[in-house]
């Protein structure tokens, strides 16, 4: 999640005050951060997030003054870019601290907080593992590691949301039993929006948490110094901070340590007859599957309905995406009488490398033949 960054830039260092003139009361903390990314960091409003703030007790500490110029920070690297390195800050405040990170243009502070993932829950809901979460239908966001790591398995039911905030409105609305998102903004939304009505759990694992610091320019080691004394006579403050925007704190649940292993099974095209009361719902010939709908009124407006919450974010509302290579309707264009065996194994095994996952296990085989069949009734002629 790198739009969690909260940018901060500081052109201060003693030697840097006496080579350039400056008089100590005029030294300038210049903050680059994004201007809406609430709760780390917003542009206006009274609430200014936790990356700003601390922005602002750093450069106290530092005896400086704070200037901002404002970049929109969901391209991460980019942000960086165009930023630190081309000398419009000197810190940068919230990068993940990982050297593998930039690390031949950046140097890092020590680490100031956690920040990962989390599991949304009521307050009376028993979690302690991931297996868990297979008695209620779970929300997650598009293309997040939850939503990777719960359709390689077994057992769970998903619903994806475009943003964190829709996933967790599906929570407060009864349609998800729990949400599993990033953490810090279901934390602020919930206390801001939902009255704190959730429990907030923050998990541990491989890509599911990490360290933020601050990052100076390559070689700017006396006010990485600087920075360091100040974030570790801030640390009470930042935990202050961190509970005033509604950062998970409890101590994380390993899901690694406590998840099932991956399914062993083979993603290709299923060729086995499932059956369900009075209908099969995978239907397969030498060919390939065949739609068990082909021909049902009813399923074409309750396949439009399951697209779109589940597909809409990357493929839009009813599948009328203006971008060519996203525009369902034509797939009869691109494969021809090939479309509905394309079209059934990418819904169960995904592209990753285009950013698609397998959806196989996250919706089940009467969902995946009505959205076939919306599908098929919007195609455009060749």
């Amino acid at each position: 999640m790198l739009k969690a960054f909260g940018h901060v830039l500081a052109a201060l260092g003693v030697a840097a005050l006496a080579a350039g003139g400056l008089a100590a009361d005029d030294a300038v903390l210049r903050v680059c951060a994004d201007p809406d990314n609430l709760p780390f960091s917003a542009a206006a409003g009274t609430e200014r997030g936790l990356y700003v703030d601390l922005a602002e007790l750093v450069a106290a500490r530092l005896g400086a003054r704070t200037e901002y110029t404002w970049w929109h920070t969901a391209y991460g690297q980019r942000a960086v870019r165009n930023t630190l390195l081309t000398d419009r800050c000197d810190v940068f405040f919230g990068l993940p601290n990982d050297p593998r990170f930039m690390g031949r243009q950046i140097d890092l502070t020590r680490p100031f907080m956690d920040v990962g993932y989390a599991v949304v829950v009521p307050p009376s809901f028993k979690l302690s593992r991931l297996e868990d979460l297979k008695a209620v239908t779970v929300a997650v966001q598009f293309r997040s590691e939850p939503q990777i790591m719960l359709a390689s398995r077994d057992g769970f039911r998903v619903s994806t949301f475009r943003l964190v905030e829709e996933a967790m409105d599906a929570l407060a609305k009864g349609e998800a039993g729990a949400a599993f998102v990033w953490g810090p903004t279901a934390g602020y939304y919930n206390k801001t929006r939902l009255q704190g009505a959730w429990r907030v759990v923050p998990v541990a694992g491989s890509g599911l948490s990490f360290q933020v610091a601050v990052a100076v320019r390559k070689g700017d080691a006396g006010l990485k110094a600087r920075i360091d004394r100040a974030l570790v006579d801030l640390s009470p403050d930042i935990g202050r901070l961190a509970d005033r925007y509604g950062f998970p704190r409890a101590a994380p649940i390993d899901l690694e340590a406590a998840a099932t292993a991956p399914s062993s099974r083979v993603a290709a095209i299923d060729r086995s007859v499932t059956v369900a009361p009075l209908r099969p719902l995978v239907r397969t010939v030498a060919d390939g599957p065949v739609n068990p709908y082909a021909g049902d009124p009813e399923a074409v407006p309750a396949g439009r309905k399951v697209f779109n919450q589940h597909c809409s974010h990357c493929h839009s509302p009813n599948a009328q995406s203006p971008e060519p290579t996203r525009d369902l309707r034509r797939l009869k264009r691109r494969y021809g009488e090939r479309r509905i065996e394309v079209f059934y194994v990418t819904v169960r095994t995904g592209r990753p490398t285009q950013g698609m996952p397998p959806l196989g296990l996250a919706l089940n085989a009467e969902e995946i033949w009505k959205i076939w069949s919306f599908l098929e009734s919007v195609q455009a002629e060749p």
